[in-house]
Formats: structure tokens, sequence, C-alpha cells
């Protein structure tokens, strides 16, 4: 006779030791893809979203028809090898056990055996676990909003450079009136200045012809004396 709902239920909230910040972190290594044919990887994120749904595994919160049936199969898997967590823990040093293909696998279904033999050896308590799974979550929120924050900001750079370009192009375009209306200018008045050297020597040349007149003038008194 299979077990029910509310036994398998009890053996995978004791069996799945991970939070669900720990098990996305460890997905998300590659080091969780050295056991396993990826079946394992497909059960940790269904075994995060049924976390994130119920984070206190609440025995009355899982849903009957979608997470009944995936939490049965975790059970069937973890009570399978879990067989051979003590002679492992027994056996081998934490970080021999770390790189052990069976606790890869168990870590893919949400089992961490080095978590257990930490806390056997009491070099970690059960609210250590829960803290470091919540710092994990932390981390995770803190480089998600810098990433946010660095985003933004190279966006402000960005249009800071395109203002200051825009503004350099419309300085340089009213420089370059400015110095048009300035040579324009310049030209007007050598014009002007060429007019009055023009009209001087009209001037002098009418005053010499009159002086001429007037010598003529009194040339002609003088023949006639």
């Amino acid at each position: 006779m299979g077990k029910s709902d509310a036994e398998v239920i009890a053996l995978f909230n004791e069996q799945v030791n991970m939070t669900a910040d720990e098990l996305e972190a460890w997905l998300d290594n590659p080091q969780s893809r050295k056991a396993g044919t990826g079946v394992g990887i497909e059960s940790g994120r269904r075994i995060v979203e049924i976390l994130l749904k119920n984070p206190n595994k609440n025995p009355d919160e899982y849903d009957e028809q979608e997470d009944i049936a995936h939490i049965r199969k975790v059970v069937s898997y973890n009570s399978r090898h879990l067989a051979q967590e003590d002679h492992l823990k027994e056996t081998k040093t934490t970080e021999e056990l770390e790189k052990a293909k069976s606790t890869i696998s168990l870590k893919n279904w949400g089992h961490d055996p080095v978590k257990v033999k930490l806390q056997q050896e009491g070099r970690i308590t059960t609210e250590d676990s829960a803290d470091d799974g919540a710092a994990i979550g932390r981390e995770g929120e803190r480089d998600t909003a810098k990433a946010v924050q660095d985003l933004g900001d190279l966006e402000r750079e960005t249009h800071e450079v395109d203002v200051q370009g825009s503004t350099g192009a419309e300085s340089k375009s009213a420089k370059d009136v400015e110095s048009d209306g300035k040579r324009k200018r310049g030209t007007g008045g050598e014009d002007e200045l060429t007019d009055k050297s023009m009209k001087g020597e009209e001037e002098e040349k009418e005053r010499a012809e009159i002086e001429l007149k007037r010598v003529r003038v009194d040339d002609d008194g003088d023949d006639k004396e």
C-alpha cells in the first residue's frame, strides 16, 4: 500500500533541506551538471517553484494536483539514494563529500548531505542554514539592484554625452554665424573706406582744377599789363 499524501509531504519537508534560494543558486552553478542526465536539474527547478509557493512548508498549502505529484517523485528518488548518505559521511571528508556525484545528484533533488554532516558535527545549526539561504536571496536582490543602477547610470551618461554633443554643435554653429556676420561687417567697412578715399580724391582733383583755373586767370592779367 502506498503512502498517503500527508506521509509523503512529511518526508518531503524532512528530506528537502535546501531553501528555494539555496537550491536555485546551486542549479545555476556548473557543478550541478556534473552528475545525472539533466532530469535532476529539471526536478530541482520544479522544487524551487513549490518552495516559493509554500516557503514555510505548510502541509495544507501544497497544491494537491500540481505539487503532490512531483513531491512523490522527489521523495521516491531521495529515499533510494539517502541510504548511501550515512556511509559517505563516515568515510569522506567534507570536501570529498561535496565533490561526490551522489551529493551532486541529491542536491539537484533538494537534499544537501554536506549540510547534514555539518549539522551533525555541530559546525552549523538549522537556523544558520536558514540564514544562509536568506543571505543568498538578499545577495541576489543586491546584485539585481546594482545592475539596474549601473544601467541607469549608463543611460544618464549616454544622455549627457548626447546633450553635450548637441550643445557643442549648436555653439559651433552660432560661432560660425557670428564669424560670418563679422566678415560681412568687415567687408562693409572696407567698402565704406574705399568710398571715402575715392570721394577724397575727387575733391582733391576738383580743388586742383579750381587752382589751375585761378592761376590761368592771374596769368592772363599779367599779360595784359
